[in-house]
């Protein structure tokens, strides 16, 4: 469905429920006091400063709109097309925003702090005094990865609206910056079909200013859907990762490690928290720690059909049942092993070009399992399922803290 809310790229006035529209939509990065729809809803937008940057900017996105060839009569924002008071709408809205970029006949990603240079088609450095040697914000927010990867076009300007190129023959550029490969810039390959750890490293980095953001604006990324829940702060990814445990067979969730700084996407909670804990369990605390598996895959041809439908979510953590008969867990006397390496469903290529899988290293104590070594991922063998001859399982359970960015 589209967006309930359109701005009329002629009038700028803001109309509800636009049958079948064709739309532009904008990709931008906040700048101070932005238009809102309270603004914008009501005789009040006419006594907007209609040369002020923030209105400036959608006067000059309608602008590009109506140029196009046929015009595009509506467009969207984020800023003044959600009425952020009402909290159910704001809920439906986030759940239905790659969506709304998806739909849309164009994208616009304004980069506000960029000047377009064509001979050295430079995208990513900034301009703005406050950033010194910094590339441009845009490609800091956690809201700007999906909708630069949702849209089915996409054109870029920079802040005098100079046209820079088309996301497709800028692939090699953003991917520099963005670390997503061409093909899923391009659209020569549908980017879903990255695994889930292949997602989570292009959100590492990023930051938002609500800390909730990073977990919700990940959802249409993951193709999941979550209950909205502003002032849970940094339990919303963890949040996040339960609700894709649900739906999703896809055990890159689990291949992570440690950072090599710090949680960089919570540099919204007015310090950026640090990581290293000598144990954990199998959900990470933040995007950040996918910043070194980008390149894993999962490879549906060698999946190993995990029992009783895989693993699931228990209160003391994720829960595995395995072949008792494996010797992943038990060593030849029939006692659980100490030391354990799990195999996971998801590969990583060697130099000889094999995939070869992946796997965390779990230790034992009185309470159950715990991940250990959070620096690396291993070479394991693949998870090992019931033969014919084997009919008694056993149970693993990782115990899973919760993250509390403030000790």
């Amino acid at each position: 469905m589209p967006p309930k809310r359109l701005i009329n790229t002629l009038t700028y006035a803001l109309h509800e429920n636009v049958r079948s529209p064709e739309y532009a939509i904008l990709s931008h990065r906040w700048v101070g006091s932005e238009v809102t729809f309270q603004q914008l809803d009501s005789t009040e937008w006419r006594t907007i400063n209609l040369e002020s940057q923030p209105m400036k900017k959608i006067r000059d996105a309608c602008r590009k709109a109506r140029e196009r060839r046929p015009p595009i009569e509506w467009l969207w924002v984020d800023t003044c097309c959600i009425d952020k008071t009402n909290n159910v709408e704001l809920a439906s809205a986030l759940n239905s925003m790659f969506e709304w970029y998806f739909g849309a006949t164009v994208c616009y990603g304004y980069l506000y702090d960029v000047k377009w240079d064509s001979s050295s088609r430079q995208i990513s450095k900034s301009t703005d005094p406050e950033r010194p040697g910094k590339e441009s914000a845009w490609f800091e927010r956690g809201w700007t990865l999906q909708e630069l990867l949702a849209p089915r076009h996409m054109e870029f300007y920079d802040g005098d609206w100079n046209f820079m190129d088309t996301r497709k023959n800028l692939a090699n550029l953003l991917r520099e910056r963005t670390g997503i490969a061409e093909q899923y810039l391009t659209g020569a390959s549908k980017f879903k079909a990255a695994c889930v750890a292949t997602k989570m490293s292009w959100m590492a980095g990023r930051t938002t200013t609500a800390v909730e953001d990073i977990a919700y604006s990940m959802l249409g990324l993951l193709n999941i859907t979550m209950e909205i829940r502003y002032g849970e702060g940094v339990k919303a990814f963890m949040r996040l990762q339960r609700t894709l445990m649900e739906s999703s067979t896809d055990e890159s969730l689990f291949a992570w490690t440690t950072p090599p700084s710090e949680l960089r996407c919570y540099r919204g909670l007015g310090h950026v928290p640090e990581f290293s804990p000598p144990h954990w369990g199998l959900l990470a605390p933040s995007p950040d720690c996918f910043s070194k598996s980008r390149d894993l895959v999962v490879l549906p041809d060698l999946h190993v059909a995990r029992l009783a439908g895989g693993y699931r979510m228990t209160q003391q953590g994720v829960h595995f049942q395995l072949p008792a008969a494996s010797n992943e867990l038990m060593n030849f006397f029939g006692f659980p092993r100490t030391n354990v390496t799990l195999g996971l469903n998801c590969w990583r290529y060697g130099p000889s070009g094999k995939p070869y899988n992946i796997g965390v290293r779990l230790i034992r104590d009185k309470s159950g399992y715990r991940r250990v070594e959070l620096d690396k991922l291993e070479k394991a063998s693949k998870p090992k399922t019931l033969g014919s001859d084997q009919v008694i399982t056993t149970s693993l359970t990782i115990n899973q803290p919760d993250f509390d960015p403030f000790t």
